[in-house]
């Protein structure tokens, strides 16, 4: 989630000393780095708490480690931790173990929509279920050896729901040594499997300590203690809670309590079925486990199946933890119409961490943590200030199902000296068990560059907070590339990762960051169905691409995650975005470099210099290689988290912030997708104004949105090479901003061009732009701009100066605003002198006298040249006036006023597109179809041996029956239909 700590301002009233404290209040400086010793000793113990995803060998081996210190523990809270991880570590090897034992699942529904794709489908599910049968009897041996496992575990968690007190610690280390341990030869294969992320207990708040009142309120509501019941664990958090509740239950009484697991949303095993049938026909209830409800539609399917099953609607009963943000998860049970299930659900204030927050319950730790440092503790003290951070808190907060708890205090410090202090601290749920350790672990090796921790308890990191007196922008940024570079250089050395889970989670399609990558690249191919078919190619080649320097990395790097200090910057919300369910699992620092280039609007010099500096803190001297996956990666995450914030009801008074987010996340694709293929195309020596002159259209023509933001293909980089090398002056005459224009002309080596629809021209030769819109002009686009930012739901790209560009978001994409809306507004304001166009993407509102035609003709006029030739390229009806003002002109056969374009002899390729543009060229260069030695150069680009974007840039061009039929023969397409 996005925090925003340890900036906001202390308002002057708080300086003021106490009445009842004589001693005057000081300035607070920065907590010395001091840890108490017990709380190092234990986590400097657990260095490979770094990696959330051990593998189930891994896992094993520190399950006996825990074992084995069991009898070691110091402190009692010490002693807690070491038995939470007992219960963590049993239950994720044996949710692995039942994944294992189903196998992969493979859905062929998809198939079911193309011709003859039912029979395809009827036996391939039969090929399928007859494998699963086989696989289950050859795992007869592990299925047996899972069950005695399973009843070893339950003998644990009987004495792990009761252990609260010392007496219970010589039966506890006495039986606990003797069980979890595997005395069966486990697969090889499984042995190798990552365990899954549990993130509720990783990121979502919930303890071990919430599942246990879910079982009072069970024993509440059902205290027959012969009622025979199923615990039905929805897998992964089933795997975890339902045999915590069924050792709560058998302390409590209950004697008959079975136990399975299931993966919801999936299609159950044979062993599955036969259990859950045994089970309905013993009559027993069945008490759906899961982890938090989002709207409830995974519970309901699988009180559906247990219907359909034979269980009685009056013998379903489901627990559930109710998520702070989703309290409206009913919707979903509601749609069982009238069903007699039961739902018992743990309320928000109820959850064990929210009460952890309370004041009360923070005290005793505070002191312990500041005597520690040698102060005397006076006290936490209410403050409307401290109301005032943790409502901006809240504001700052993206409020997502990840959202951490998080709250700050004001305490009061005595100093030997007798000075009183004020101090702020800041507690944040980090975890819980071993899940939380990595923050505490990072916090001390990267201390130079984080803000002063306190210590780690019962899975919040206490955090010295410090208010700011300014934000860090963008802006600010001067001086501080070595900091950023500096952090991330050292995240490399200190907080490396020995063994690199990302190569197993792109397998097993649980690595976030390269499936959202794979989402943009699939986008070259046309179709749907080819898209479908090369997702596991293109994951195969990411897979690849595995950082060399794997590390825990950052995962926020804007200006809002910095704080200032007086010598540096300080890294806010530093230890737990790299890694998690909801997070982007990315271990290659190239990309916490990729966030900071975004964010910070580094310009190319800014971005070289951070690069530099950061190879030389860290060695990683191939990162330039890896940067623009990144980068394609960091936009994408960006532009796609502002939408779903655009999206949130909960976020509506963040929705102009949501918006610039996306434009500049936009803009970065834009213009670093444009930099990878200018590169490719030879530069001319001497770009200059000369005859012929040819003029493009950007959307369309020179770029199409077939990544979701503008790109050329193969095809547009070997026609503006073919232009370079054939002496042609190349201008461009198109609807986007003027900024835009200078950078294209700056990247491409282009002569000049006309922006904004004809409002404004660039001369990149002779350094010199002009406004070709009137005063009067100008002065009503500022009336409406200021008319437009009144209505709700109505956003503005600000970087159009001489133009407005106006859209509102419907289905994840920008769309222009309604017709009567705009019309009904221009004539209430009597704006005379503008017109506007709608797009597909928006509405531009314009200067009634400028057109691309105008704005051409200006260009023309300022060039001192005699009756130049001009060769205009367009698409769109927007283009019309250009073609009038050309001497020739041509189209792509996608052009949309086909027989307007011909009536001004526009020739149309024969091609769509940038192969389109690509054969209107060569027609320029060699009208007689001829070749020469120039022109074989240009189709030998500048290339490496192995670069999966510009193949993909060359697959953009094919046609799509091509690139349906290559996806369908490609080895990997059936690994398309696993989950």
């Amino acid at each position: 989630m996005a925090s925003v700590e340890n900036r906001f301002t202390v308002a002057a009233s708080d300086t003021r000393c106490l009445e009842d404290l004589r001693p005057p209040l000081v300035a607070q400086n920065r907590l010395p780095i001091q840890f108490l010793a017990s709380e190092r000793d234990f986590y400097s113990s657990y260095p490979w708490a770094l990696n959330i995803y051990p593998t189930v060998e891994d896992a094993i081996t520190y399950l006996r480690q825990e074992l084995t210190k069991l009898d070691g523990a110091q402190e009692p809270w010490q002693l807690a931790e070491m038995m939470t991880n007992v219960f963590l570590l049993s239950c994720a090897v044996a949710n692995e173990v039942d994944d294992y034992l189903v196998g992969k699942r493979y859905d062929f529904s998809k198939v079911a929509r193309v011709p003859f794709g039912a029979v395809v489908v009827r036996a391939a599910d039969r090929f399928v279920s007859y494998s699963q049968r086989i696989r289950e009897l050859r795992l007869k041996g592990l299925k047996a050896w899972r069950e005695r496992w399973q009843s070893e575990i339950d003998q644990y968690l009987e004495i792990f729901v009761c252990s609260g007190s010392e007496s219970s610690r010589a039966s506890l280390a006495s039986t606990v040594q003797r069980t979890l341990v595997p005395k069966f030869q486990l697969p090889i294969d499984l042995l190798g499997r990552r365990l899954r992320n549990p993130a509720f207990f990783h990121g979502r708040d919930l303890t071990h300590f919430d599942v246990l009142k879910l079982g009072e309120k069970f024993v509440e509501s059902f205290p027959d203690r012969r009622r025979p019941i199923v615990l039905v664990g929805l897998r992964t958090a089933g795997s975890f809670f339902a045999p915590l509740l069924r050792a709560y239950l058998k302390v409590n009484g209950y004697v008959d309590v079975d136990l399975l697991t299931v993966r919801p949303r999936s299609a159950l095993g044979c062993y599955e079925k036969t259990h859950l049938t045994r089970c309905a026909n013993e009559q027993r209830t069945a008490v759906i486990v899961d982890e938090s409800p989002i709207g409830g539609g995974s519970t309901v399917g699988v009180v559906q199946t247990l219907q359909k099953m034979g269980y009685r609607e009056d013998r379903i009963v489901a627990l559930l933890p109710v998520h702070r943000l989703y309290r409206d998860w009913k919707k979903g049970w509601e749609s069982l119409r009238g069903s007699k299930a039961c739902a018992l659900t743990l309320e928000p204030d109820e959850w064990h961490k929210q009460r952890m927050l309370a004041p009360e319950a923070v005290e005793g730790l505070l002191k312990e943590y500041f005597e520690g440092r040698g102060y005397l503790f006076l006290g936490l003290t209410h403050s409307s200030v401290v109301e005032d951070f943790n409502s901006q808190l809240k504001w700052y907060s993206d409020e997502k199902y990840h959202t951490r708890h998080k709250k700050i205090y004001k305490i009061h410090v005595r100093r030997t000296d007798g000075t009183v202090e004020t101090r702020y601290v800041l507690a944040k749920s980090v975890g819980w068990g071993w899940l939380s350790y990595r923050a505490f672990i990072l916090s001390e090796r990267l201390s130079r560059f984080v803000p002063p921790v306190l210590g780690l308890r019962n899975g919040f990191l206490y955090t010295e907070w410090r208010p700011q007196p300014k934000l860090v922008t963008n802006q600010a940024k001067d001086g501080r590339l070595n900091d950023i570079a500096c952090y991330v250089a050292s995240r490399v050395r200190l907080a490396g990762l020995q063994d690199d889970p990302s190569a197993d989670l792109i397998r097993d399609n649980q690595h976030t960051g390269f499936e959202e990558l794979t989402n943009v690249l699939s986008r070259a191919y046309c179709s749907r169905t080819a898209r479908l078919l090369k997702r596991p190619r293109i994951r195969r080649e990411l897979c690849r691409r595995a950082s060399p320097f794997p590390t825990l990395i950052d995962g926020k790097m804007r200006p809002m995650e910095w704080i200032w200090e007086s010598t540096s910057l300080l890294k806010t919300d530093f230890e737990h975005h790299g890694m998690g369910k909801k997070e982007l699992e990315v271990t290659d620092p190239a990309y916490d470099l990729a966030e900071a280039i975004l964010h910070f609007n580094l310009s190319e010099a800014e971005e070289q210099k951070l690069i530099d500096r950061y190879i030389e803190e860290s060695g990683d001297t191939g990162v330039g290689e890896r940067m623009f996956l990144n980068k394609l990666l960091a936009g994408t995450w960006s532009m796609n988290q502002a939408l779903a914030n655009l999206k949130d009801t909960r976020l509506l008074h963040r929705s102009e912030e949501s918006n610039q987010r996306y434009l500049d996340a936009w803009n970065f694709l834009t213009m670093h997708t444009i930099r990878v293929c200018a590169s490719r195309c030879p530069r001319p020596r001497n770009p200059g104004w000369h005859s012929p002159i040819v003029v493009l259209d950007l959307d369309g023509v020179l770029d199409t949105h077939f990544l979701g933001f503008p790109s050329t293909t193969a095809a547009g980089i070997r026609a503006i090479s073919l232009l370079h090398a054939h002496g042609f002056a190349v201008a461009l005459d198109t609807a986007r901003s003027l900024s835009e224009v200078k950078e294209y002309c700056r990247l491409y080596g282009f002569a000049g061009g006309v922006a904004e629809y004809g409002s404004s021209l660039w001369d990149a030769v002779n350094g010199r732009d002009r406004i070709l819109v009137s005063p009067e002009a100008l002065s009503q686009l500022d009336v409406l701009r200021h008319a437009l930012r009144k209505l709700p739901g109505i956003f503005l790209n600000d970087a159009y100066q001489y133009s407005i560009r106006a859209y509102t978001y419907q289905r994840e994409q920008t769309v222009a605003l309604p017709t009567m809306l705009i019309q009904s507004l221009m004539a209430s304001l009597n704006l005379d002198h503008l017109r506007f166009h709608q797009t597909d993407l928006d509405t531009a509102i314009l200067a009634k006298v400028v057109d691309k035609g105008t704005g051409l003709a200006e260009l023309i006029n300022g060039l001192g040249e005699k009756d130049p030739m001009v060769i205009a390229i367009g698409d769109s009806e927007p283009d019309l006036p250009m073609f009038r003002v050309a001497t020739r002109c041509f189209a792509p056969s996608h052009i949309w006023c086909r027989s307007e374009a011909m009536k001004l002899g526009c020739h149309i390729a024969a091609k769509p597109f940038q192969p389109g543009l690509l054969d209107i060229v060569r027609s320029l260069v060699h009208p007689n179809g001829d070749r020469c030695e120039q022109c074989r150069s240009c189709d030998r680009l500048r290339r490496q041996s192995d670069d999966l974007f510009f193949r993909l840039l060359e697959v953009a061009d094919l046609k799509c029956i091509k690139i349906l039929l290559r996806a369908m023969v490609d080895p990997l397409a059936i690994k398309a239909f696993a989950p």
